[in-house]
């Protein structure tokens, strides 16, 4: 009988546990249960400019859609490559990002576009063409099943060194190990019509092989070699701007067609505003840190002679033609010219 009682109280003990669980989760904020999470992927390191927009937008997310709406960021490339990231997002496993040209190409291949070389030779060229053709980008992300939240750039990219660059010849010299993206069509056919020998590595690679010595000459943006810590494997920096790295706020149509219109809206809104305030600042984070480079890394400016100026120009028109559809259309490649004829000569 004893045994019995004990049981009996065993058994209370139990349920008494498990009402007390179940009346928890009736009592949590219905927020909390109804919150739809965005899991939102990007190579930013926790820290940097990049980083601190994702975080400030998707904090005002949640407080415009009083918590509906929660943005998980993953930072740090712990999703993996852009390429990876891609794959997750069409798998549903992941759902938006912030995705350079390597991601962006994977979605819509065509906005490579605006990362050719020696395309935009000012920030306000770049400016009015992107602003101006917002609507046809929108719609072939949207063709493509993606909802384009809001395009953006990395900065003008440079050759960073350990040697001084100061013409063509100088980087087809066989000490050269210049980096490009295997995924980078763009970089690769630019760099073979030039004659450059390059090492094929993704952005989180780079770094180790660096260390490694498999590496000693890229292009990228004075701010990304800061923020990805690359900027001490180097001695030198070219003056020329090779080309404009671009970027983009992208979530899968799939999962933007699961929140509420008004849920829509604020998100379309939201991530426009922060966007726009994200170019600004990482064009003053580059200027900043163009300066650090100098004054407290020793980095060490060279000019790139006139003469290679030219020719390296005369290469990148064959390279802008050269890709014609392969990665844009003839079609898009006139009207990119035709909207910069007219923005010069009204400049």
């Amino acid at each position: 009988m004893q045994e019995k009682k004990r049981d009996y109280k065993a058994y209370a003990a139990q349920f008494g546990g498990v009402f007390l669980l179940i009346w928890g989760l009736l009592c949590l904020p219905i927020a909390d249960i109804a919150a739809e999470s965005i899991k939102f992927a990007t190579l930013a390191p926790k820290g940097s400019t990049w980083m601190n927009n994702f975080e400030a937008m998707g904090k005002e997310m949640r407080a415009k859609t009083d918590g509906e709406i929660r943005l998980r960021i993953y930072p740090n490339g712990v999703q993996g490559d852009e390429l990876d990231v891609v794959r997750k997002m069409r798998a549903g496993l992941i759902h938006a990002g912030a995705m350079t040209a390597t991601g962006l190409g994977e979605i819509q291949e065509e906005v490579l576009i605006f990362q050719l070389p020696r395309m935009f030779k000012t920030y306000e060229e770049l400016d009015y063409v992107r602003d101006y053709l917002r609507a046809d980008l929108e719609k072939a992300f949207m063709d493509a099943g993606y909802v384009l939240l809001g395009m953006g750039d990395i900065g003008y990219y440079y050759i960073f060194s350990n040697q001084p660059i100061r013409t063509i010849a100088d980087l087809q010299a066989s000490s050269v190990k210049m980096w490009a993206r295997s995924s980078d069509k763009i970089a690769r056919t630019f760099y073979e019509n030039a004659e450059i020998a390059t090492v094929l590595r993704e952005v989180t690679q780079v770094l180790p092989s660096l260390y490694a010595g498999q590496l000693n000459t890229i292009v990228a943006s004075p701010y990304v070699t800061v923020a990805l810590q690359w900027y001490d494997k180097f001695k030198y920096m070219s003056d020329l701007p090779v080309n404009v790295g671009v970027g983009a706020t992208v979530i899968t149509k799939e999962k933007f067609d699961q929140l509420s219109p008004d849920q829509q809206q604020v998100v379309r809104e939201i991530a426009n505003a922060y966007q726009d305030s994200l170019i600004q600042d990482i064009r003053k984070d580059n200027e900043r840190a163009l300066e650090a480079l100098q004054k407290k890394a020793g980095i060490e400016i060279v000019e790139f002679e006139e003469d290679s100026r030219e020719a390296w120009d005369a290469i990148a028109i064959d390279t802008h033609n050269a890709l014609v559809g392969e990665v844009y259309s003839q079609a898009f490649l006139d009207k990119i010219n035709a909207l910069l004829q007219e923005y010069r000569e009204k400049n």
